[in-house]
């Protein structure tokens, strides 16, 4: 073995053992997360609340002028997917936790095979699906019960499986299709991917009569979805999914951010795109890799999302996929053209992991309710309060409600961005509120902005325990000021 390859395979054993860090502290993440009951994410317990309401209802699409008044802001495959765990095992976050860390790893199984593939390198492949797990966001939001990381998953694999129409007529561009599908109507903003293969179709000389499967595969299917579920819910499932969610406020400082966050742990990676780009246009500019091209460049623009009220840095894990995927597709390209000046592509792999795995690395540490719960007392006093209360509850933490059997009635953050466009009047809610109706309310910081619950809480409640990041109000006694 002379110099240079030894070279090589000892930074490619130094790649890999970063990564393998990376993909360790993603482990323990995730077992802390599924044995952790309390939750300091908001999005997990509108996701659980949405969850009871399918297994209870069958529907989550209702009037949010009645009780339940929530925003059902996720279309229904991830809560029907959770509905088996909930109905087996209790309300409990350990369900949809569970999904989306399978889900997860299923993803990297998919990056995997698609590098693998396209770059025909088995190490090339296993370093492109480990880098998925590696940065702080990734770490963060993953193991939540949220629906980020599967529509991540329907929208890879049907990348994988459509563009291999070619190779197998009849079977596969249909299984790209299903996952696209479902991808819609897990996330109803994953939509990249299949615009991406559109895109690559239509760039093809003989584009126009290749068009047949995406249409009949996906978009047929999931436009017909959207209206038989419409129709079902009589009209709510659009008014949620659409209209509402297309009431929120945007944040110029917020796009700013999420773009700084995104390129300061992807800048390795950003640099192999674009010298690939600019290198093998034969290869990432034509044929099944083009798709993969135009999603890479769709999530570019789709970061400017990230200045929408609500968005959190779950909004960089799609355009984070998007680029590894890439990148090692780059790489591979790159390294068939020059085999010799790129044999030292571990060493380029090893810079990305190590700028991904240190960028943030704060960021990553576990919240105290979720790394410790035995030592949580302010969250398990917050259980005691909610499971005590008899009468109704007003709660921004959603999941307690859930968790202890009590009904969810209002969604706090979901209402708040209605009221403010003129598409809810939260006139009963204030009513209700200025009737000491509410045996408890625990405010964090969203109530109180919604139109007429400060002053409601100033006068008619009156502040009894502070507990963590939560304040606990109960009803004034009669005549009390």
């Amino acid at each position: 073995m002379d110099r240079r390859s030894f070279a090589s395979q000892l930074t490619l054993a130094a790649c890999v053992a970063v990564l393998a860090v990376a993909a360790f502290r993603f482990a323990v993440a995730g077992f802390y997360y599924l044995r952790s009951p309390y939750s300091r994410d908001y999005g997990e317990g509108v996701v659980l609340a949405l969850i009871r309401l399918l297994a209870e209802r069958g529907n989550y699409f209702a009037r949010v002028d009645e009780y339940p008044m929530i925003h059902g802001n996720y279309p229904p495959v991830f809560p029907a997917l959770s509905v088996p765990a909930f109905r087996l095992f209790g309300p409990s976050l350990a369900g949809p936790r569970a999904l989306s860390l399978a889900s997860t790893l299923a993803l990297m199984g998919v990056v995997h095979a698609v590098v693998r593939h396209h770059a025909r390198d088995g190490a090339l492949a296993l370093c492109a699906a480990l880098l998925l797990v590696a940065p702080w966001f990734v770490v963060t939001w993953a193991p939540l019960g949220r629906v980020d990381m599967l529509a991540c998953l329907f929208s890879a694999a049907g990348l994988w499986l459509f563009p291999g129409s070619a190779d197998a007529p009849g079977r596969r561009p249909w299984a790209g299709s299903a996952c696209f599908v479902l991808g819609a109507f897990t996330k109803q903003t994953a939509l990249l991917a299949p615009a991406a293969v559109l895109l690559s179709i239509l760039a093809r000389p003989e584009g126009r009569w290749r068009l047949r499967p995406w249409f009949v595969g996906f978009a047929l299917p999931a436009g017909a979805g959207l209206l038989a579920l419409s129709a079902v819910t009589r009209g709510q499932a659009w008014t949620h999914l659409v209209t509402y969610t297309a009431a929120a406020d945007y944040s110029l400082a917020a796009l700013v951010r999420g773009y700084a966050s995104f390129l300061a742990c992807s800048g390795p990676l950003v640099a192999l795109v674009l010298l690939g780009l600019a290198a093998r246009p034969d290869r990432l500019l034509v044929g099944a890799e083009l798709a993969f091209t135009f999603y890479w460049l769709l999530n570019l623009a789709a970061l400017a999302t990230t200045a929408k009220a609500g968005a959190a840095q779950n909004y960089l894990v799609e355009p984070w996929l998007a680029t590894v995927l890439l990148a090692a597709l780059a790489l591979g390209a790159l390294r068939e053209r020059s085999p010799e000046t790129f044999r030292s592509w571990p060493a380029a792999m090893l810079a990305a992991a190590a700028v991904a795995l240190l960028v943030g690395h704060d960021a990553a540490r576990l919240p105290r309710p979720i790394r410790n719960p035995r030592q949580a007392t302010e969250y398990q006093a917050l259980d005691e309060e909610v499971q005590s209360t008899a009468g109704p509850i007003l709660s921004e933490n959603l999941s307690v409600l859930v968790r202890k059997g009590k009904p969810v009635l209002v969604e706090p953050f979901g209402m708040l961005l209605l009221s403010r466009k003129g598409r809810w009047q939260p006139d009963r809610l204030a009513a209700d509120c200025d009737a000491g109706r509410f045996a408890l309310i625990v405010y964090e910081d969203r109530l109180r902005d919604i139109p007429g619950l400060d002053a409601c809480l100033d006068r008619r409640y009156q502040l009894v325990s502070q507990l963590g990041p939560y304040d606990l109000f109960r009803p004034r006694a009669a005549g009390a000021r």
